[in-house]
């Protein structure tokens, strides 16, 4: 590509004829289109995949089995690689390492439903903190921090001096992730008896808070409340996303604090899924559209470098 825009320059400076500069320049689009072409990675039957993306996961509570079934659903549609990167908030930040890390789906669930039960009988209120431990030693603890060097990015909010954002995508340890990991759920007087969590000798509070959805360029949003009830089309994966989603926005808030039964974080995480499944859908659908425009570029370049490969044989003919 470098090379022809090189050779376009250096055609004007020596005043090349019509058809020459016709000819450079149909060349340019056809090395453009195939460019775009190669670009697509093809499975072993010749069937195109689609292209990695990277995702970020709002804030959720106790709904982080909607995120865990999107995930689950991109996953099997493909759009999650070993290139993809992921981002989160709260109960986001855990289907985020969940994701980075390779475990299972399935796993996180299972975990979030034994959780759910334990809130159930012996409540809610100062008891998630060390059960979120728990959890993470059991199933991240001898996770080298170093893979996760860039593919993992978590949100939390540091209260002192300014309110702040904070994107941490490095960790010195699995002790250091687990912190950040907590401090991005830590709603205040909630997960614990205390208004802030530590994270690096600072204090920071659940990252959904001031940021639903952290805001890293390129990222697919995923929401685990309606989008369009709280305005923001940039969430391009939420429950608005299906019509016949059962739950109000307002049932949503409820479970995120106060955790449902079993079965209604099972019916959360197919939820997930079909969300996802009507994503990759309109995706493959705006990616068929684009690879047929460039097939038709392809077609209409090559007929027109014919013709001007004929005119030009012509001119030469008469002179």
């Amino acid at each position: 590509m470098a090379s022809l825009l090189r050779h376009a320059r250096a055609l004007r400076r020596s005043g090349a004829t019509p058809a020459g500069s016709r000819l450079l320049s149909l060349a340019f689009c056809s090395s453009a289109a195939a460019a775009a072409s190669d670009s697509s990675v093809t499975n072993s039957r010749g069937h195109r995949l689609p292209s990695a993306h990277n995702f970020s996961f709002s804030g959720c509570g106790f709904l982080i089995p909607y995120h865990l079934g999107v995930a689950q659903g991109l996953q099997d549609a493909g759009y999650i690689q070993e290139s993809s990167k992921f981002a989160g908030a709260s109960g986001g930040a855990i289907a985020a390492l969940t994701l980075a890390a390779n475990v299972s789906m399935a796993e996180i669930q299972a975990e979030a439903k034994a959780m759910a039960e334990l809130c159930h009988s012996h409540g809610t209120l100062w008891k998630l903190e060390a059960r979120l431990r728990q959890i993470f030693h059991k199933k991240f603890n001898d996770l080298p921090v170093d893979a996760l060097a860039k593919r993992l990015t978590i949100a939390t909010e540091k209260m002192w001096p300014v309110r702040a954002l904070v994107l941490t995508d490095e960790f010195d340890s699995t002790a250091d992730l687990c912190d950040a990991l907590i401090a991005s759920c830590y709603v205040p007087w909630y997960l614990a008896p205390r208004g802030t969590s530590l994270f690096r000798g600072e204090y920071h509070v659940d990252g959904g808070l001031l940021t639903l959805v952290p805001e890293v360029p390129g990222y697919v949003k995923v929401c685990a409340f309606h989008a369009h009830l709280i305005r923001r089309d940039d969430y391009e994966i939420s429950p608005s996303l299906d019509p016949d989603f059962p739950y109000t926005i307002m049932q949503l808030f409820r479970f995120a604090m106060f955790p449902p039964k079993t079965e209604v974080l099972d019916e959360l995480f197919e939820l997930g899924k079909k969300a996802a499944g009507i994503w990759a859908e309109k995706q493959t659908a705006a990616d068929t559209s684009r690879l047929q425009s460039v097939d038709t570029e392809e077609q209409t370049t090559g007929q027109s470098t014919k013709d001007v490969t004929k005119l030009s044989t012509d001119r030469k003919a008469e002179s």
